[in-house]
């Protein structure tokens, strides 16, 4: 069990670290305001798949000790800790020489649902469910 769990979170994690990364470039095309220095691909990479591997285990945690209702407690606690974390690009102080810093928590607020939304995308892949479609 832990090994689809585990290989869940890290299907989730790629995609979410190529959707982050896609997302990165386009927004600097858009808007042509860089802050690679303050989110490159190795660190986008790395902090998606470290939250998907961390929600993997979560999950895993999860269903151990709520069995039936596992899922549905983890859903509610991922989507919440997805919404609160957006405070941390909101309240980041940038440097004074980065250029456009009001632009900033476009670029990064959205990136912190894409963990979210690849584990929930990639969902049907690892789990199956028992009631026939109706």
């Amino acid at each position: 069990m832990f090994k689809r769990i585990f290989f869940w979170g890290l299907s989730a994690g790629v995609l979410s670290a190529v959707a982050g990364i896609v997302y990165d470039r386009i927004y600097f095309f858009a808007t042509e305001a860089d802050y690679s220095r303050l989110i490159n691909a190795g660190s986008l990479a790395s902090i998606n798949l470290l939250s998907c591997l961390l929600a993997a285990v979560g999950f895993w945690l999860m269903t151990k000790w709520f069995s039936n209702k596992a899922e549905l407690i983890f859903n509610f606690t991922f989507t919440i800790l997805s919404f609160a974390s957006i405070i941390i690009p909101i309240s980041a102080t940038l440097p004074l020489d980065v250029a456009r810093p009001e632009l900033f928590p476009g670029l990064a607020v959205p990136m912190h649902f894409f963990p979210a939304m690849a584990w929930f995308t990639v969902r049907p892949l690892f789990v199956k469910d028992q009631a026939p479609p109706a």
